[in-house]
């Protein structure tokens, strides 16, 4: 019998571009109907290598909309593109899964939000980090209560920056451009790093202070950045981001009971004190975490598609990209 499938398209044919392709291409309820990129090179490259009958290229992603009755679009153009290509998505009435940070202004936030609420369209940030799955059992660690309360978080996310740590297919710098970027690293890396707090510990409720400085990347924008943040539950947390360093993760929780340090990207992620503590089930059940070969923003997609067809909004959602893009315009503010 033959399953109706949901036509989706893709605009910006990047690195990240095509990981979504792929992400797609996998879930056997997507029929990938057009892409569009800046360039017509890059977008006639992903519509070969990934079957794709249509292809777009410069400022024909809005035909793209237009033309192809989707049901879902992904949004991975340059930051400053972000919200104009939502808002012609949600007036098309197409889901949208949107690459982080969703948009560059407290006035686009509110656009958006204001045309969401007028539809019933799914929406996604594309914070792969919740499916990670050592993420999601630290969290059952702190609902639990295994660390006591949580009083103090550090979070340190690094890498050498756009174009070292990684090779763009666009020969646009748009990420060292202010304008095109709307911020430095902050707002490149920062945004997974509140969204991943956020996601276990609940929600922020100040930014009491932020640091920064240009030391690698001579840009006009920051290439290190540290913020101080308080959550509702009371809980400060300290956030450091740089374009400068060793590509690295550290995640260090203290509580009441006890402290963790996590490195996510180990094969033992985890330190605990006191030693006592390998005794509760839920420090146990983290231990026991082993990295599988799945592609987190592969399973952030399943879901995706999965809530399309369910037509159940979950996270995350517009709600959670706004609150990470408003960290960072708060932090920005106390420059």
């Amino acid at each position: 019998m033959y399953i109706m499938k949901l036509r989706i398209g893709l605009i910006g044919a990047g690195g990240f571009g095509t990981l979504h392709l792929s992400g797609y291409k996998k879930n056997e309820n997507c029929e990938l109907i057009a892409v569009a990129s800046r360039t017509e090179k890059h977008a006639k490259e992903a519509a070969k290598k990934f079957d794709i009958p249509k292809y777009y290229c410069g400022d024909d992603w809005t035909k793209m909309l237009e033309e192809n009755n989707l049901d879902a679009v992904s949004i991975c153009s340059p930051n400053y593109l972000h919200a104009p290509m939502t808002i012609e998505a949600i007036k098309n009435n197409v889901n949208i899964l949107c690459e982080k940070p969703i948009c560059i202004s407290e006035k686009e936030l509110e656009e958006i939000e204001i045309m969401l609420k007028s539809k019933e369209l799914i929406y996604f940030s594309s914070f792969q980090k919740r499916y990670i799955g050592l993420f999601s059992k630290i969290k059952a660690i702190i609902d639990n209560k295994a660390l006591g309360e949580i009083n103090l978080v550090r979070h340190f996310f690094s890498h050498y920056g756009p174009y070292t740590s990684w090779k763009p297919l666009s020969e646009q710098k748009w990420f060292f451009d202010s304008e095109l970027a709307g911020g430095g690293v902050l707002l490149d890396l920062g945004v997974h790093c509140i969204d991943i707090l956020r996601y276990m510990l609940g929600e922020f409720h100040e930014v009491e202070g932020y640091s920064w400085n240009t030391s690698c990347k001579k840009i006009k924008n920051e290439d290190n950045g540290n913020v101080l943040v308080r959550f509702k539950n009371n809980s400060l947390g300290i956030i450091s981001v740089s374009w400068c360093n060793e590509p690295m993760e550290h995640l260090e929780l203290y509580g009441t009971k006890g402290t963790l340090k996590i490195n996510p990207h180990s094969t033992n992620p985890l330190s605990f004190a006191p030693k006592k503590l390998k005794r509760n089930k839920f420090i146990k059940n983290a231990l026991e975490y082993k990295p599988t070969s799945d592609i987190a923003q592969h399973l952030l997609i399943d879901h995706f598609i999965d809530c399309i067809l369910k037509g159940k909004q979950e996270h995350p959602d517009f709600n959670d990209g706004k609150r990470a893009t408003e960290f960072v315009l708060k932090a920005y503010s106390l420059k």
